[in-house]
C-alpha cells in the first residue's frame, strides 16, 4: 500500500492511496473547515454544503455525477467531521482520472442553483 499526499498552493490537501494488490485506488479531498468553524446561528452549515456540492456542476447533473462513478465500478462519497469535510471516490486504479475529474468538478464548478437549496433546507431542518 501507498500513500501519497499532496499540498496545493491554496492550501487544499489531497490524500491518494493506491493498493496493488486489489488493484484500487482511493482518491479524497480534505478541506480544513468543519462543524468547529461554524458561527452558532449557521450551525449544519458545512454539512449543508457538503450535500450541495452533489447536486450538479456546469457540466454534470447530480444523476451523472453518481453514475459517472458507478458505471466503472467505483464508490464516491463525503463527510463532515468537527475538523473537516472530506469528498472522496474508491475506483479501480485505471479509472483514477475519472475520479480525480468528478471530485474536481463538485469541488470548483457546483452550481448550488436556488431549487436545490430550498429542497436540501426542507431535509435538514425538518423540525
Amino acid at each position: 500500500m501507498s500513500v501519497e499526499v499532496t499540498r496545493l498552493k491554496n492550501g487544499l490537501r489531497i490524500v491518494s492511496e493506491s493498493r496493488s494488490s486489489v488493484e484500487t485506488v482511493s482518491v479524497g479531498v480534505w478541506v480544513d473547515v468543519g462543524s468547529r468553524h461554524e458561527p452558532k446561528p449557521l450551525n449544519g452549515i458545512t454539512h449543508f454544503l457538503e450535500h450541495m456540492l452533489f447536486k450538479g456542476t456546469k457540466t454534470r447533473s447530480a444523476k451523472d455525477i453518481v453514475l459517472e462513478i458507478e458505471a466503472v465500478g467505483g464508490h464516491m462519497n463525503a463527510y463532515t467531521t468537527r475538523e473537516n469535510t472530506t469528498y472522496y471516490a474508491r475506483v479501480l486504479k485505471d479509472d483514477l482520472p475519472l475520479a480525480v475529474d468528478v471530485l474536481c468538478d463538485i469541488l470548483k464548478n457546483s452550481q448550488c442553483a436556488p431549487a436545490e437549496i430550498t429542497r436540501e433546507k426542507k431535509l435538514f431542518c425538518k423540525n
